[in-house]
């Protein structure tokens, strides 16, 4: 566990010490309108060297304050569940015998083998190697369901999210139903496409072979053992969701949501995600930049062969870029891939290279392997217009360039 970090984020009283360039490179992203609301945390050999946070946070009403961002603040995090959550959790079922990487998913999650994906199995899920498609706009299917409907419509008519878990769990099964009848778009192993909906089966087969839904494996088997505090689902269908719904106005609000006709605010910024109620396989975790950079900086751990998250053999097995053909992945991760990497010209350039993961909303984590540096970046770029995808991927460059920098990584 990253040292500072047992007792949850610290606050600006006893925040870790800053790396000025650092700091002046999320100054700069905020001054220049990359995001309202960043924050990083750099976490080197497990010592938190770095936490600082920079911009506006969210008020009662709804709106965003300049100036007032604190670290405990969490942002959505995006795909950066599919490491965090999914895979960690993953690695560790596969490491207690729970789980089998050349095994069929459908062992799993019977019902998956339909329309030809019989053959698809827990490693190709996890490389993104299945065959399924990218993505699918799943969370349409409620506009047709009298049950259903009620997740499309905007937060002031909806309601309290409690009282919104007969829809979200039409909705969940209309998603799922999907998934299962989805055919692939080519043999499993011949090509890596990134896939959501790979990721969504996976969190289903993780859920059966660790015996929960995801959000308690999370809580239980990566918040708990690594002592964080602010990483949670804004889950609709867990019997806490009132007090899941208070503790999400705190969250930073995302992107405009094509299926609730608004700007996301204490809610999954990904719409397949709240369809499904708020939590799966390949979003819905909200988490500060000290949890993310902790995450990271266990995986390292493991990497170097002392693992208290993730047993050192199956992490390694975890870390190895996947021989798919084409393919920059390895297992739930990605490595850097040609010159136009978001992690920059100076991380990641040793014989070990680095492991790493983006988010839509605009946050990412990178590992080091050289270096022992975890360094989370959390933003919210989508807010409250939608994705820049050049803008953030040259302004993720140039933070992990200062973070290389002041670092003393030549």
């Amino acid at each position: 566990m990253p040292r500072g970090l047992a007792t949850g984020p610290p606050g600006p009283s006893d925040m870790a010490p800053r790396l000025r360039a650092v700091a002046a490179v999320l100054e700069a992203g905020l001054a220049e309108g990359v995001a309202p609301s960043l924050a990083a945390a750099v976490v080197r050999g497990g010592e938190l060297v770095h936490l600082s946070a920079h911009g506006a946070a969210p008020a009662e009403a709804g709106a965003l304050e300049p100036g007032r961002l604190e670290p405990s603040h969490p942002f959505d995090v995006a795909s950066l569940t599919k490491v965090l959550c999914t895979a960690t959790l993953a690695a560790q079922a596969v490491a207690e015998g729970a789980l089998e990487l050349d095994a069929p998913a459908a062992r799993w999650w019977p019902g998956f083998e339909a329309a030809g994906k019989g053959a698809v199995t827990v490693r190709q899920l996890l490389a993104h190697s299945s065959g399924l498609p990218a993505w699918r706009p799943w969370f349409r299917l409620a506009v047709g369901d009298p049950v259903a409907r009620p997740v499309l419509a905007p937060a002031a008519a909806r309601g309290p999210l409690a009282g919104l878990a007969p829809a979200l769990r039409r909705s969940r099964a209309l998603v799922l139903r999907a998934l299962l009848a989805e055919p692939l778009e080519a043999p499993p192993g011949t090509r890596a496409i990134y896939s959501d909906p790979g990721f969504v089966a996976l969190g289903q087969v993780v859920e059966a072979a660790l015996g929960a839904p995801l959000p308690a494996l999370f809580a239980a088997r990566v918040a708990a053992p690594l002592g964080l505090s602010g990483s949670f689902f804004v889950d609709g269908l867990s019997a806490e969701a009132d007090a899941l719904e208070r503790r999400a106005r705190g969250c930073l609000p995302g992107g405009p949501s094509e299926a609730r006709r608004e700007v996301s605010r204490g809610t999954v910024d990904d719409d397949v995600a709240w369809a499904l109620g708020g939590a799966a396989g390949h979003a819905g975790l909200f988490a500060t930049a000290a949890d993310v950079a902790a995450v990271g900086s266990a995986w390292l751990e493991a990497l170097a062969g002392r693992g208290l998250l993730v047993d050192p053999t199956v992490a390694a097995l975890f870390a190895r870029r996947d021989g798919t053909f084409g393919s920059s992945r390895a297992l739930g991760w990605d490595t850097p891939s040609g010159p136009t990497t978001s992690l920059g010209s100076r991380l990641g350039r040793g014989p070990l290279g680095a492991l790493g993961h983006l988010g839509f909303t605009g946050c990412s984590l990178w590992l080091d392997l050289d270096e022992r540096l975890a360094v989370a970046l959390l933003t919210n770029h989508v807010h409250p217009r939608g994705v820049d995808r050049a803008r953030i991927l040259a302004y993720r460059r140039r933070f992990h360039d200062a973070v290389g920098e002041a670092s003393g990584v030549a």
